[in-house]
């Protein structure tokens, strides 16, 4: 994906729209020989507002097209206030996309599931008819966002929740596809053991997925109050209890999936060959360093991160690495002189085996630190969009903001590799 405009924010790599707002990743998958990745879109204002879902894919990972939008709110149907997140699954030998279908955009009690089938042409057909409505669980509010993987042999969907004593993530039979069967919930925060972390009023987006011979659970959380929002994605490590009538996850580790302020609803794809991938949505800055008015200029608003691999670290954490693809993107080699370098380049890399810190500099001379650590590190940068991955800590997602003439400034120890990030020529 070429720069569109001459904003330097603008990332030249990654997957985003071609104009307006973007959030959630939806609909990853691969079919058709191509790797697809969705997303939440408004391509008519840089605010959230009548979500459809964009859609890019590639050959790759590294080049990515546009293609035509896959699914659009309807009036007067079970979509009507927006087609909210949701998954791609394989389906009969074709595949079909498995949303959050929403009557009312303002009661998130009409959200159901719906089931959107692929046409002759390539489109998708969506339904008129809900596989699963909205749940009767006493107390339980926001329930959303379907994942679908199958257990034991056995086709089950999850969904995020909120009760009144924290988040939960229900669980439902989805065998047919069409007709979904609740079966309960498979984790609630009140269940989460003592000493493990369950923030979140309500837990939107789960995935869950195996990885080597654990289970993993990602949830994305926020808590509102009188204060700011707050947000976050909380990935448990664990075991899946499956002797009763319904799957219950058994967390026995939890830690922040990303360690930056700047990443959300992640979405996970099983590869073929047993890797998970992962998407996530990186926002315009939450602390201000972008104003509304500059985001609406721009015409733009929101990225997803690059693909990443979810591993386990030692300890049983969950952590993100760059996808082994990326490699791809490397291009001219950058001067880096006894460890420092100093660029405007607008999209590069550094790896280091003794430590990295990440800073802007303008030419006052005056620094600005972005982010730093001592063991060895790897740092993508896409315009605004900075992503490091630490060997055993995991990743950190930040947006910066270049000012005037402030340039990058990295001070690397040990081993040194610094690229210009190029896509390749088809």
């Amino acid at each position: 994906m070429e720069p569109r405009t001459g904003d330097p924010h603008e990332p030249r790599w990654h997957v985003r729209a071609p104009q307006g707002w973007l959030n959630d990743p939806n609909g990853v998958g691969r079919w058709d020989g191509r790797w697809h990745v969705m997303y939440q879109w408004n391509p008519d204002d840089t605010v959230w507002g009548s979500i459809r879902w964009g859609h890019a894919s590639s050959v790759d990972l590294l080049r990515w097209e546009h293609e035509q939008v896959a699914l659009t709110p309807r009036p007067g149907t079970l979509d009507a206030g927006g087609v909210w997140s949701g998954v791609a699954v394989a389906d009969g030998g074709d595949v079909a996309l498995v949303y959050s279908a929403v009557r009312d955009a303002s009661d998130t009690g009409t959200a159901g599931v719906a089931v959107a089938r692929r046409d002759a042409d390539g489109g998708w057909v969506q339904p008129d008819r809900l596989a699963a409505p909205h749940p009767d669980l006493p107390g339980a509010v926001d329930v959303r966002d379907p994942f679908l993987l199958t257990v034991d042999g056995r086709r089950v969907a999850v969904q995020g929740a909120g009760t009144p004593a924290g988040g939960a993530v229900v669980v439902h039979d989805a065998g047919d596809l069409d007709d979904w069967r609740l079966l309960g919930t498979l984790l609630q925060a009140r269940d989460v053991p003592a000493g493990l972390a369950a923030p979140g009023q309500v837990w939107e987006c789960p995935q869950l997925m195996q990885v080597a011979d654990r289970w993993v659970l990602l949830v994305s959380w926020f808590e509102r109050g009188d204060g700011p929002e707050r947000l976050g994605v909380t990935a448990y490590t664990g075991h899946l209890d499956l002797t009763g009538a319904a799957p219950r996850f058994v967390p026995e580790v939890a830690t922040a999936l990303d360690h930056g302020p700047d990443l959300y609803a992640p979405q996970a794809y099983v590869c073929d060959d047993g890797r998970v991938l992962l998407w996530g949505w990186s926002w315009e800055s939450r602390d201000g360093s972008r104003p509304a008015d500059e985001v609406a200029a721009a015409g733009w608003a929101g990225v997803l991160t690059c693909p990443r691999e979810l591993a386990l670290a030692v300890d049983g954490r969950a952590v993100m690495r760059p996808a082994r693809e990326l490699a791809g993107l490397r291009g001219a080699p950058l001067d880096v002189d006894r460890g420092l370098l100093v660029t405007d380049e607008p999209a590069w890399r550094v790896a280091a085996s003794g430590g990295l810190a990440v800073s802007l500099v303008d030419e006052t001379g005056t620094v600005v630190d972005v982010w730093s650590t001592g063991g060895p590190a790897e740092v993508l940068v896409d315009g605004s969009l900075l992503e490091a991955f630490e060997r055993d800590r995991g990743s950190t997602t930040r947006r910066v903001y270049r000012r005037g003439t402030q340039r990058w400034r990295v001070q690397a120890a040990g081993d040194v590799a610094a690229h210009v990030l190029r896509v390749p020529a088809a």
